[in-house]
């Protein structure tokens, strides 16, 4: 989908659409939190009733004999299975085009108004290589080497919704009951992704995508701190918001500044290349999740949780601040001229500074 979003942008519009692939994603997560809640809550499926009857003696004995029923959580599976459905339907519409990068003048219409420049859409071909060829060619660049480290780096903090989507639930219900209310607090994350993000995007445009990162995950990284030092249904609100602030300002840019990066035609290779470590570390992430609710938050006996969110807080905190410790190397850019050149960290853009799309189009001296 993200190579996709390139084939149809432009460098003038790709953060905001980036953005609004963000917003349409977490479209879809806010309408899940309220259906898990109804269908785990609300909706408790067929078998329960067979339960009930069985234990009262009136009952079909089927159920106890393996018979299928529809329970919530199938119905939740089934949910899952019709959205992609929809979604394979909507592939058969997609074409393979670029946009050029080199857009038309601004033009003025018939009442005045301005009529934002766009680029020549023309069949895009993939460029053919074998597979050796195309790892040695990318290996081969240094920005890949830097964009593997910030992908590396990010690790933990990436690894924070996780722990939203896995250690938070057990732990809400752990502490709060069985009746908390947890899809309907996780659904305050794509409730805010969807109204700050195309409002982050487009009022940081012009700012580089690689500092967006680095400010924002601070911010999610900060977000812990709610969990580590009280044990409410407040902190756990006001972590999903303060996680959500910081996932709008850096997450949807980490997209952008994969693709800024990638050579075109080689999207795909950079994407798998920089996702390998992602899915490698799911499965330990897994473990601790587990390992840390049995130790600090388990379902009977005395329960020290803030430690437990103590330790995912400093785990998270490392990510921003390597980020800041190795800036030197991971902020430099090979220009067309052969010179590095470096993003600050302090950048403020104004009219007359030197601002990363003055950089591409060649306005500085």
């Amino acid at each position: 989908l993200t190579t996709g979003i390139r084939r149809y942008t432009n460098e003038s519009n790709r953060g905001f659409a980036f953005g609004l692939f963000y917003v349409i994603m977490n479209v879809a997560a806010l309408t899940s939190g309220p259906v898990v809640d109804m269908l785990t809550i609300w909706y408790k499926g067929e078998d329960k009733d067979a339960g009930e009857g069985n234990a009262e003696g009136g009952g079909d004995d089927s159920a106890s004999d393996g018979e299928w029923s529809f329970t919530s959580y199938r119905a939740i599976i089934l949910t899952g299975l019709v959205a992609n459905v929809m979604a394979c339907l909507v592939t058969l519409t997609v074409r393979e085009i670029k946009i050029d990068n080199t857009v038309q003048s601004p033009r003025i219409d018939d009442e005045g108004r301005s009529i934002a420049p766009t680029g020549k859409v023309s069949t895009f071909v993939p460029a053919k290589a074998s597979a050796v060829e195309i790892c040695r060619e990318t290996f081969r660049t240094q920005a890949f080497w830097r964009f593997l480290v910030v992908c590396l780096i990010t690790l933990n903090v990436r690894m924070i919704f996780r722990h939203l989507d896995a250690t938070l639930p057990k732990y809400m219900m752990r502490e709060f009951g069985e009746n908390t209310p947890k899809g309907t607090i996780y659904s305050i994350n794509p409730a805010l992704i969807i109204v700050l993000v195309p409002l982050v995007t487009a009022a940081t445009s012009d700012v580089d995508p690689l500092l967006m990162i680095h400010h924002g995950t601070y911010i999610s990284a900060a977000s812990v701190l709610f969990l580590a030092f009280s044990t409410s249904i407040w902190a756990c609100v006001m972590f999903v918001v303060t996680l959500s602030i910081g996932e709008a300002v850096w997450s949807p840019r980490l997209y952008d500044y994969t693709m800024s990066i990638a050579k075109e035609g080689r999207e795909g290779t950079y994407m798998a290349l920089s996702s390998a470590p992602l899915f490698l570390v799911k499965l330990p992430v897994g473990m601790m999740s587990g390992y840390l609710l049995q130790k600090y938050c388990p379902e009977e006996g005395p329960r020290n949780s803030q430690m437990m969110w103590r330790i995912i807080g400093a785990i998270t905190a490392s990510s921003p601040i390597l980020l800041t410790l190795l800036w030197g190397y991971v902020s430099k850019k090979n220009t067309d001229r052969g010179r590095e050149e470096y993003t600050e960290l302090t950048t403020v853009l104004r009219d007359n500074e030197v601002t990363p799309s003055n950089v591409r189009n060649g306005e500085t001296a």
